[in-house]
């Protein structure tokens, strides 16, 4: 009997702004969480601030994981990450999907 690989998950509490003042602050935080593992959760509830560089930066982020077979979830979209979606004219449901 083969085993299974055990998947590492990394969790990543967003608690700043998600705009393009700190993109790339951001980048390289989710960058590590990409590289050291096989599932990645990023909770956005406590996003105050959110631009279409924080939008681009969480698709970025989506692409690459799904490119590479890595899971992702983006949980608990906060009223700025939701406004900046609706300013874009993307829902939820194409962001976490």
């Amino acid at each position: 009997m083969g085993r299974k690989k055990q998947m590492k998950t990394e969790s990543v509490d967003l608690n700043t702004s998600l705009s393009v003042y700190n993109a790339a602050k951001l980048h390289s935080q989710l960058t590590e969480a990409y590289k050291n593992s096989d599932r990645i959760e990023i909770d956005l509830k406590n996003i105050t601030d959110c631009d279409t560089a924080g939008i681009q930066l969480l698709f970025s982020l989506k692409k690459s994981c799904l490119d590479a077979g890595k899971q992702i979830s983006l949980i608990n979209p906060s009223e700025a990450v939701n406004d900046a979606l609706n300013r874009m004219s993307i829902s939820w449901e194409t962001l976490d999907r």
